[in-house]
């Protein structure tokens, strides 16, 4: 991914960003075929504070194979994004662009045996449940254990580490006309549009360690 030092966060803002988003792409090559399969993503540190991503895709998708070769993969979160017309800089002579938030993880994809592929499972449920419902105590238990094992059967865990970072926050910095181009994006009603207004005033690059 391109990016500039303007556009660039710190890594616990990174963190964030992924962990509130918990979705992206993974990108891998194997055998001259280039895999791509969204998915949830599940950024954790170990004990001794290493940084991973637990993952899985379904036993039938052509990915699933790569596992075994630990290749090299990259994954995509990415936020809200928006095409800008000149007019939102309250000006017509400003080129038109693109303002959008990502992250790029890159790592090397290592292949999880059935029972850390559950326990990962397990603790991404968990974290996202008590996230999304209030006071959930919901778990996989609550399943018939038959149907359980019948769904972790077919899918394949991974976890993807030695772990580095990028990102690219690219939010009109150092460009001028930034109150015009939130008050624009502001009074739209797409819920993305809302957010990059509030992120233009005031840019997560702003703030990085």
């Amino acid at each position: 991914m391109y990016t500039k030092d303007q556009f660039s966060v710190s890594l616990p803002v990174m963190c964030d960003f992924v962990r509130a988003k918990s979705f992206g792409v993974l990108a891998t090559y194997h055998d001259g075929t280039v895999h791509t399969s969204p998915l949830p993503v599940d950024l954790r540190a170990a004990q001794d504070g290493e940084l991973f991503v637990a993952g899985h895709v379904a036993r039938a998708n052509d990915m699933a194979e790569a596992f075994a070769a630990q290749p090299p993969a990259t994954i995509t979160v990415l936020g809200p994004d928006t095409y800008v017309p000149a007019e939102w800089f309250g000006t017509r002579s400003r080129i038109p662009t693109w303002l959008y938030c990502a992250v790029e993880i890159s790592g090397r994809l290592e292949l999880s045996d059935a029972a850390r592929t559950r326990a990962d499972v397990v603790q991404l449920i968990d974290r996202l449940q008590k996230r999304t419902v209030d006071g959930s105590t919901w778990s996989l238990g609550e399943i018939p254990e038959k149907l359980a094992e019948g769904h972790l059967k077919n899918i394949v865990g991974f976890r993807l580490r030695d772990l580095t970072f990028k990102s690219c926050f690219r939010l009109n910095q150092r460009k001028g006309e930034t109150e015009s181009l939130a008050e624009a994006l502001g009074a739209e009603a797409d819920s993305a549009r809302r957010e990059l207004a509030g992120l233009v005033l005031d840019p997560p690059t702003a703030h990085a360690e």
